[in-house]
């Protein structure tokens, strides 16, 4: 569980996006590399509101094929009160031990039902670690390490403190955080975060972008800078990523790193945060 590794060390999470032709083996091969490098896999939730293969299902596959324990993500756009929580007690069946919940983007494929969000998930699994249903029935305790999210991007950043602290009231311990290209600003938000929900964890996000054209697009959401996004063709990203890493190992408890499906990409630098200071 990730919650006990946090005792013992920062970790390094590696984001797997799942391929829509079900290649198994392939993928399997793929990740094969990062076996003893990262603590555990995301499994993201048809990100960005496009068709994947079920995080949970995969999250089980991957976890018994490499060993590696695996943090499916669950999108409260998906589910009713009652599909959510039978999904926890499938998931725990299949001896997923971490969790991550987001309330979800609208979906550009289908529709989506929003009856729930991210705190009402994370408080329906609350519940279930004190063996008790949403229909207030009693059950044999199951535990899951509770994550979500938190956006040091965003404008408003009052209500995403806000945010944070209903998650945090609602059982969340951990919060993964979207990617970070202004190091010295998200330092002085983290540290705020901190004083207002002792206890948890934060893992800062750590993106490649590839292209300038990829990062244009992302700069309004994501907040990075246009010296960094002119530097993205003409420096090794992985130096870029790397020095953000070094800036921010004082200040927050491991890194999650996305690579948006090209994973070799991310070896050497999760190689290079392995050798940093309580990794």
């Amino acid at each position: 569980m990730l919650r006990d590794k946090f005792k013992e060390k920062k970790v390094i999470t590696f984001e797997i996006l799942l391929p829509t032709n079900i290649d198994i083996k392939n993928l399997i091969n793929e990740l094969q590399p990062f076996k003893g490098l990262v603590d555990a896999l995301n499994i993201p939730s048809n990100p960005l509101g496009k068709l994947r293969p079920d995080a949970l299902c995969f999250a089980h596959i991957l976890q018994e094929n490499l060993g590696i324990e695996t943090i499916p993500h669950f999108v409260a756009r998906h589910y009713t009160l009652l599909s959510f929580e039978s999904q926890l007690l499938g998931a725990r069946a299949l001896g997923i031990e971490n969790i991550l919940c987001v309330t979800g983007d609208s979906p550009v494929e289908g529709r989506s039902m929003f009856e729930l969000n991210a705190s009402k998930l994370l408080e329906v699994a609350k519940n279930l670690r004190d063996g008790l249903t949403s229909a207030r029935k009693t059950i044999t305790p199951i535990d899951f390490c509770l994550c979500t999210s938190f956006n040091p991007n965003v404008p408003n950043l009052q209500g995403e403190f806000i945010k944070a602290g209903e998650k945090f009231r609602c059982g969340a311990e951990v919060f993964f955080t979207q990617p970070v290209f202004q190091p010295d600003r998200f330092v002085e938000i983290i540290k705020e975060l901190r004083s207002r929900l002792m206890m948890i964890k934060v893992v800062a996000g750590l993106t490649f972008l590839y292209t300038k054209k990829r990062a244009f697009s992302l700069m309004k959401f994501l907040g990075i800078p246009y010296q960094y996004i002119t530097s993205i063709e003409e420096v090794d990203e992985n130096e870029l990523l790397f020095e953000t890493a070094q800036k921010l190992n004082e200040y927050v408890d491991g890194f999650y790193i996305i690579t948006i499906g090209k994973y070799q990409n991310g070896l050497e630098l999760i190689k290079k945060i392995r050798k940093m200071k309580d990794f």
